[in-house]
């Protein structure tokens, strides 16, 4: 401030980096009292109609969740419908899903979708974090699985994503989601029960033969 002058100022060599403005909003964001953090993203998410509710332990979790991926407040209406969305279909039609797809994803499904009707993985779920991380261990000890090998499938299937935050919170706050009215009608939320009965409908062993995945007549589009 003592050193500016309005006669030094010229347009020679202006630069406006936008990339670098949104990251240092982001900085600055994300430096602010954890509170009024949460309070604007909350009211945030309710004015936009993703939510039902500003305030409560769902909003609190996802904010802790999703924050490195705002740096301004209207991206945290993208991040939380990213997390809610699943777009199963055309993940695994890309390249990037071929891999786990070739990995047995048909018998990995099987058995997820078995431990989902005997009410293992929702028991887990009910517990929180730590259930979650004592059934992934027991899972992938049957299966023999473990690292990329036992996650990559696990992501793929309970979020229909390949990539994003991190999977046990994410499916946590997707279970508790979708036992409550936290989420408005409209936000494009697909609960665990819908998203298993989409797995369903994958006609797997043409998709564990032939990629991309080929659907069968009734599967859900997304």
């Amino acid at each position: 401030v003592e050193k500016f002058t309005i006669e030094r100022v010229n347009k020679s060599g202006a630069v406006f980096d936008s990339t670098k403005l949104r990251w240092m909003n982001g900085q600055h964001l994300r430096a602010r009292p954890s509170q009024e953090v949460t309070q604007l993203i909350g009211d945030r998410w309710k004015a936009s109609g993703l939510l039902t509710v500003s305030t409560g332990p769902f909003v609190d979790e996802a904010i802790e969740l999703l924050k490195d991926g705002i740096d301004l407040i209207p991206d945290a209406d993208t991040a939380l419908s990213n997390l809610l969305s699943y777009p199963i279909h055309s993940t695994l039609q890309s390249h990037e899903a071929e891999s786990v797809i070739q990995d047995n994803l048909s018998e990995f499904f099987v058995s997820l979708l078995a431990a989902y009707d005997n009410g293992e993985l929702v028991a887990a779920l009910d517990e929180g974090h730590d259930g979650w991380k004592k059934w992934v261990k027991g899972f992938g000890k049957s299966l023999k699985r473990k690292g990329k090998s036992l996650f990559m499938p696990l992501r793929l299937l309970l979020t229909g994503k390949l990539h994003g935050p991190d999977m046990g919170a994410s499916v946590v706050l997707l279970y508790k989601a979708g036992t409550t009215s936290i989420v408005s009608p409209g936000a494009g939320f697909v609960t665990l029960d819908e998203r298993f009965k989409i797995l369903q409908e994958i006609d797997w062993e043409t998709l564990s033969k032939d990629h991309p995945v080929k659907e069968t007549a009734g599967s859900v589009s997304n």
